[in-house]
């Protein structure tokens, strides 16, 4: 941040690996807050229709599925998912994994 002052793409990864290690630790709550930054981010930089919104998104439904917050967990995924769609297209890998990780939430 002291170096580049401003809002950038790299700063949302680093902030979503962050919140990646919270929820692999099961820290749930914090890896929420770090997802729930690193998205803000990613909509400031790269739009809100973003892969990497939409990806963020649906970690952070992962999240809430892990903390038993499973109608929550599915709204996200819905909303993660619908972008992702928009972005990468039906046939991508990453649109694959978020349809079987929304399948297991349900």
């Amino acid at each position: 941040r002291r170096i580049h002052p401003e809002r950038n793409v790299r700063e949302g990864d680093f902030l979503e690996s962050i919140g990646t290690v919270y929820s692999e630790k099961g820290k749930l709550e914090d890896a929420l807050a770090w997802y729930h930054k690193a998205h803000r981010i990613y909509r400031k930089t790269l739009g809100a229709e973003s892969a990497d919104a939409g990806g963020v998104i649906c970690k952070s439904a992962g999240a809430l599925q892990g903390q038993g917050e499973v109608d929550e967990a599915i709204a996200k995924y819905e909303e993660g998912l619908a972008i992702r769609r928009r972005a990468l297209g039906d046939e991508h890998p990453d649109v694959a994994l978020t349809l079987y990780n929304f399948g297991v939430c349900k």
